[in-house]
């Protein structure tokens, strides 16, 4: 699989030199506030690199964390997470994570189409699904964006962070990607310049 290039990203797999720029967007309040982490230690920064650097892609029911790289620089600047699910391979789900100084620029986007067309196209995935916070809006436009359609909105559905919040359930369907990119170039794929990436 790896790397996926696109215009002006590389999806990889994490390396050493990512440390300390995982580390700084890890623990960036604003980055975690819709995650499922606080924040990161450098004991945790340095098991999960070790850990990403080498793990197997696509692995059934284990969450993977893709590289999200500058493709002039090489700068990490966030993550895909990937996770196929255990009992049906055909199906995965996703998500994104950007350091704050690069969202608002259309690499969330950028880097979720490429995944996208690499689940859908070279491992013939049947379905692909997010969710998020309702409160989340750069995320849930963002799915909106890539053509991925609200399937659901759950009430109170999960304890998150010391309460109960909602949830929107996003999905796309192989054929619907492919309309999806048929009818629409990258460039009009791109947010409006003041919004910001990131989703759960």
């Amino acid at each position: 699989m790896f790397p996926l290039h696109s215009r002006r990203l590389i999806l990889r797999h994490f390396t050493d030199a990512d440390f300390q720029p995982f580390l700084g967007y890890r623990n960036d309040p604003e980055v975690a506030r819709y995650q499922s982490w606080e924040g990161c230690s450098m004991e945790e920064g340095t098991a999960f690199v070790r850990i990403q650097k080498s793990m197997q892609l696509a692995i059934p029911g284990q969450w993977f964390q893709i590289a999200i790289a500058l493709r002039e620089t090489n700068l990490l600047i966030g993550d895909c997470a990937l996770q196929v699910q255990a009992n049906d391979v055909r199906q995965a789900t996703i998500g994104v994570t950007l350091a704050r100084s690069h969202q608002g620029f259309g690499y969330a986007t950028e880097a979720l189409s490429s995944l996208l067309d690499y689940l859908f196209f070279e491992l013939g995935l049947h379905r692909v699904s997010a969710n998020t916070d309702p409160q989340n809006r750069p995320a849930w436009t963002l799915f909106e964006r890539l053509g991925l359609r609200r399937e659901a909105h759950l009430s109170q559905s999960l304890w998150f962070k010391g309460r109960w919040t909602d949830e929107y359930l996003y999905a796309v369907l192989r054929e619907e990607w492919i309309r999806h990119r048929a009818e629409h170039s990258p460039d009009s794929l791109q947010p409006p310049p003041d919004s910001s990436s990131e989703a759960r």
